[in-house]
């Protein structure tokens, strides 16, 4: 069966998944990033288009990173606060760029997912979705969409497009990880139709004085272990700080894997990236969690939250010690760490 006919058969029966339905809440993962955001942005047209039905898009915690709030801004994506809506209002949920059960998205406890499309590895509880799409050979999301919205023969507007193209953009590194040959399809597909100076913005945008400090911060919280870095941030005015930050830490010379530990309130984030191909992140993450807490990911790139983790001082740092250790035994690093710049010692 050919890929075109493969998708509309999967159009098919997401139609026949919302047949019935009033309304559609769809969820992004909390404090959302480009895939997701652009992802759920296009579900509302496909959903409006294959079966006539209204949908929302919706988010918990923030979207903290200044490129992610300006893509809003600047594309006036439809998508609102968890807290802006009424529950009640709707009787089929859906998921994008996340699954049941992952502790990092807002679908009410005990409610079943109606709608689920994704690129991590399937989880158990998504299988018990009406519909289901899970793709972990994609490199993002928003190229499962963007098959969607042409299948369903969607117009896609300037806007729409900017939001898929930079989408895909980020969540591959420019096609340069884990990209598939799809990926590299809608790349293309939305690169001569995007707004290349809304993109502009949306890629260079003020970034908060808060930002420069948490930079010092970081680097004076960083150990190297050998090729392996390991980052304490300590308290993060933002959670995607944390993601960040280990975006940054694995580009450094000789460092094959960054993982970097933040504070969020009473949570505790940590992210792990890795610039080897055949890794596995999300595997070690989910260990180096452990069952304090959830995690999930997939090749190079993993995150996971202990909640209530920082709820003290001491309990963080117990946790922080914790999740340290079993980074460093789980990627073999056998060297004496040492740090990334030298203690400052005061001026008399």
């Amino acid at each position: 069966m050919s890929s075109t006919a493969t998708t509309e058969r999967r159009l098919r029966q997401l139609a026949e998944a919302l047949a019935g339905k009033r309304r559609l809440l769809i969820l992004t993962h909390d404090n959302p990033d480009p895939d997701c955001i652009a992802s759920g942005w296009a579900l509302i047209k496909v959903v409006r288009k294959v079966a006539g039905l209204k949908a929302d898009l919706a988010y918990a915690g923030i979207i903290g990173r200044a490129e992610n709030r300006t893509l809003a801004r600047v594309l006036r994506v439809p998508i609102k606060p968890i807290e802006a809506v009424d529950l009640d209002d709707y009787d089929a949920f859906a998921l994008v760029d996340s699954q049941p059960e992952t502790g990092n998205n807002s679908l009410p406890a005990g409610t079943p997912a109606t709608v689920v499309v994704d690129h991590h590895p399937c989880r158990d509880a998504t299988r018990a979705a009406a519909f289901y799409d899970v793709r972990e050979e994609y490199g993002a999301t928003a190229t499962i969409l963007s098959e969607y919205l042409d299948a369903a023969e969607v117009k896609v507007e300037k806007k729409l497009a900017t939001a898929m193209f930079y989408a895909i953009k980020t969540e591959t590194l420019n096609l340069g990880r884990e990209a598939s040959r799809a990926d590299a399809k809608a790349f293309f597909r939305y690169f001569p139709i995007m707004d290349n100076e809304a993109l502009s913005q949306i890629e260079n945008p003020p970034i908060s004085r808060a930002y420069f400090r948490m930079i010092d911060q970081a680097i004076e919280g960083t150990h190297l272990f050998g090729d392996v870095a390991i980052t304490r941030l300590g308290e993060v005015n933002n959670p995607d700080m944390v993601a960040q930050f280990a975006d940054l830490m694995v580009r450094m010379e000789k460092i094959e894997w960054a993982v970097t530990i933040g504070r969020y309130g009473k949570d505790l984030l940590v992210s792990a990236r890795t610039n080897l191909p055949l890794a596995n992140a999300g595997r070690v993450i989910q260990q180096v969690v452990g069952a304090e807490g959830k995690a999930g990911g997939h090749g190079m790139m993993a995150g996971g939250k202990i909640p209530g983790g920082a709820e003290t001082p001491k309990l963080a740092n117990e946790l922080e010690r914790k999740m340290k250790a079993r980074a460093l035994e789980l990627l073999g690093a056998k060297s004496r760490g040492v740090r990334l710049v030298p203690v400052r010692r005061s001026r008399s």
